[in-house]
């Protein structure tokens, strides 16, 4: 398991959408979760064996758009000046190996 990229745009104008991203490649393991935190707080969980694989969290100023989201790209709508902090994706594998890699991003929301 691989981190190759983890995408957090660092100004975003509020009420606009934020795309994060955490690119990975799996090489020989098999993915069990993305995970990702906003400030040591977890609010988005993508895990391939749930149904649904998607789930997200309650946390102020964030609302994340479902249907837009996957294991690599979590889309938040309507961004509010809470939604400034450190965003972090950790990806981990299943067994036998049950490596986890993790990488983060600052984002701060400005108001017009």
């Amino acid at each position: 398991l691989k981190l190759l990229k983890v995408g957090v745009p660092p100004y975003i104008l509020r009420g606009e959408m934020a795309l994060l991203q955490c690119q990975y490649d799996l090489e020989n393991d098999r993915l069990y979760s993305v995970t990702w935190y906003k400030d040591h707080e977890e609010f988005y969980r993508y895990v391939p064996k749930s149904h649904p694989p998607q789930h997200s969290y309650p946390l102020e100023g964030i609302k994340v758009d479902h249907h837009l989201s996957d294991s690599q790209e979590v889309l938040l709508k309507n961004v509010n000046l809470k939604a400034s902090g450190i965003y972090r994706c950790e990806v981990s594998a299943e067994a036998p190996s049950f490596t986890s890699v993790h990488g983060e991003g600052r984002m701060e929301v400005v108001g017009m």
